[in-house]
């Protein structure tokens, strides 16, 4: 089973890049500052959601029963933000190191900054609802059969910023150290060597490029609806500057440290479950 890890990248993208020079910052930088700004506490309770969800999900398929109230609940522990946030907020500090982080407190204090960070966490929260989900990726798809310019605006985003080839490298090695676990665990009737794992992962790697590249464009096209095409353009303009690159590096680094760390969470819980159930 292919997990879905779309991180919200956007979380700050265009505020980080398109308001080069905006405002006075503050006298010293500061990474718990910048973290804030992003809203990374609502986005890591929507990630907790979306664990709880895919948890869901694994017992349906994997255990071939509804979820019940224990095994969702293990599933939200492993996914609490009390849990993963001090190892993101870490892993984040530390990529930030040697970044102008002052100049990325002034983009992100500014107005704009602040509403394009609001955009993009109110439509992740929204996109938890199954169907504002499938309504946002055929909103995608219809737009990109119209020729639709906003479409084109937001890929342009999406290439500049380079936001689908992190995610899928992110995903591919999510889902090895899920699969990890899992082999520790004893979960698969058979044995399962580390180049079977790494040969199964490598294997998905097509399926969650287009997952990625489909879900990033619905999710952005959606989030950046009141956004106009000149705000757009800055933002791809904007995405190769020095202060932008190094903050999307940094969210990249800490959410990859707890990814992996949840995912190999998760397999094991689940061969515990699976192991459980054959006693």
């Amino acid at each position: 089973m292919i997990r879905r890890f779309f991180i919200a990248w956007g979380q700050g993208l265009c505020a980080a890049l398109v308001l080069g020079g905006l405002g006075a910052g503050p006298a010293q930088a500061d990474p718990a500052r910048i973290s804030d700004l992003l809203q990374t506490g609502p986005i890591f309770e929507i990630l907790q959601q979306e664990g709880v969800d895919y948890g869901a999900d694994l017992s349906e398929e994997m255990l071939g029963q509804p979820a019940d109230p224990a095994w969702r609940a293990e599933v939200a522990e492993i996914h609490a933000p009390n849990r993963l946030r001090p190892p993101y907020e870490a892993a984040f500090a530390a990529a930030l190191e040697g970044a102008d982080q002052r100049a990325i407190e002034d983009w992100l204090t500014s107005d704009l900054g602040h509403r394009v960070v609001t955009l993009e966490v109110s439509a992740r929260r929204a996109l938890l609802d199954p169907d504002v989900e499938e309504a946002a990726l055929i909103a995608a798809e219809r737009a990109d059969a119209a020729g639709d310019a906003r479409l084109k605006a937001v890929r342009a985003v999406i290439e500049a910023a380079d936001l689908v080839e992190p995610n899928v490298i992110g995903g591919l090695n999510a889902n090895l150290a899920f699969y990890r676990a899992m082999a520790a665990g004893q979960a698969f009737p058979y044995e399962v060597t580390e180049t079977d794992m790494l040969a199964e992962v490598a294997a998905q790697e097509p399926d969650i490029r287009a997952d990625v590249t489909g879900w990033l464009e619905g999710y952005l096209f959606m989030a950046y609806a009141p956004l106009s095409l000149d705000e757009l353009h800055d933002c791809a303009e904007f995405s190769d500057s020095p202060a932008g690159r190094a903050l999307m590096q940094a969210q990249f680094a800490a959410f990859d440290v707890i990814y992996e760390t949840s995912s190999a969470a998760l397999g094991a819980a689940l061969a515990r479950r699976m192991a459980g159930m054959e006693l």
